[in-house]
């Protein structure tokens, strides 16, 4: 995933959190913040399966190093998860720890599934990615062996 990608998501997020933190300080209820709510915390999720795609994407193709991309993605989760805690704090004094505990079992409900479908995704494109480079290199291997032997 490239710098730029993982850029807009934290970047979103940070919108998403000041939009959440401005509303609290105004005095409206966390109701009304349901889509600041969402964006936020689909950033994570977003995050993590960039991290998922780094970590199962083809070898062959990757433009960066591991080491590069890596950097960028424990970035990126370190700036959300400092976010997150002060988010749940207006979480709390706003509608109390109960519905943050119920919203996260929830959310980590969801996130496990959706993090479970983008590995088996990314796994399948792999494979396909690369028996497809490994077919074409095979053909070629053959194609120069029926050459070279009809020259001898």
């Amino acid at each position: 995933m490239p710098v730029a990608e993982i850029a807009m998501l934290i970047g979103g997020a940070t919108k998403a959190f000041n939009m959440c933190k401005a509303a609290v300080n105004a005095g409206r209820d966390l109701e009304d913040m349901g889509a600041y709510f969402a964006k936020f915390f689909d950033a994570k999720t977003e995050i993590e399966e960039a991290a998922i795609h780094n970590e199962k994407s083809s070898k062959l193709l990757r433009g960066k190093s591991v080491e590069a991309q890596a950097m960028e993605i424990m970035l990126a989760r370190k700036k959300y998860e400092d976010m997150e805690k002060q988010l749940r704090e207006l979480c709390m004094y706003t509608v109390g720890a109960e519905f943050y505990q119920d919203m996260l079992r929830e959310r980590s409900r969801i996130r496990q599934q959706r993090l479970t479908r983008a590995r088996e995704q990314a796994e399948r494109n792999r494979l396909v990615r690369d028996g497809t480079i490994l077919a074409a290199m095979a053909g070629c291997l053959v194609f120069l062996i029926v050459c070279f032997v009809q020259v001898v």
